[in-house]
């Protein structure tokens, strides 16, 4: 039985790694009585696999997992067990069934759309609208992201094709909220840091507290974008 699961990252949470993550999922199954399946071979392992990793210190509503079972159990019962052993700001919102050999969470994410609250000083809600438009009508948008894999040198990275939307939602003093929709997956990677170091170089503005929530996460079908328990409703 495959199955995917939604759940939330929390501010309890956040500075979680990605493989801190997996392991806290792997000590809730076991201690769920879930009869996760393992792969064959010297080292077994649980068959699990996660969505696009989250940065440390971004918090979501929309995080997901696929599982493996051994048997079948029922999709309520798996959920119930899972947040009574799973810490707090970790919580299983619903989970679906999936076909026998269906598609990774982690290969069909294509988008990501995330809510950016920050305070900015000194910038009166309209002008930074229209720093938001100006900035987005930009043809190209050059920033020097480091490269982890090669000693963390930078590197020139175009990052314009990759921001898809960016609107301010929510202003007052000295305080506003944007939210962006972000390519996200093997086309294209854009994380919102990097997103938010970009729009303080371009505008000059005071940026600070930036807290970080991933609303959702998408797939492509038929040309529209889907949330990933939509995706494997019909033919994806």
């Amino acid at each position: 039985m495959n199955i995917r699961l939604k759940f939330t990252k929390g501010s309890e949470v956040k500075y979680i790694s990605h493989l801190d993550l997996m392991r806290v999922f792997q000590r809730a199954l076991r201690r769920g009585d879930i009869p996760i399946s393992y792969s064959s071979g010297f080292n077994p392992h649980q068959e699990i696999s996660f969505g696009a990793p989250l940065s440390l210190g971004v918090t979501s509503n929309a995080e997901y997992v696929d599982l493996k079972l051994a048997d079948a159990m029922d999709i309520q019962e798996i959920i119930n067990r899972l947040n009574s052993s799973l810490p707090e700001g970790i919580r299983i919102l619903r989970g679906i069934k999936l076909g026998d050999s269906p598609k990774s969470a982690m290969s069909i994410v294509t988008h990501a759309k995330y809510r950016i609250t920050m305070d900015i000083e000194n910038a009166a809600p309209e002008m930074v609208q229209k720093s938001i438009e100006t900035f987005i009508a930009r043809e190209s948008i050059i920033i020097m992201k480091e490269q982890p894999k090669k000693g963390f040198t930078l590197k020139e990275t175009e990052i314009r094709p990759m921001i898809i939307s960016m609107n301010l939602i929510e202003s007052g003093k000295n305080k506003c909220v944007i939210e962006c929709l972000l390519l996200s997956g093997s086309r294209g990677n854009l994380k919102p840091e990097l997103l938010m170091k970009a729009f303080k170089e371009y505008t000059g503005y005071n940026i600070g507290k930036i807290r970080i929530n991933r609303e959702e996460v998408y797939a492509e079908k038929k040309g529209r974008l889907v949330d990933l328990f939509e995706v494997q409703r019909g033919t994806f």
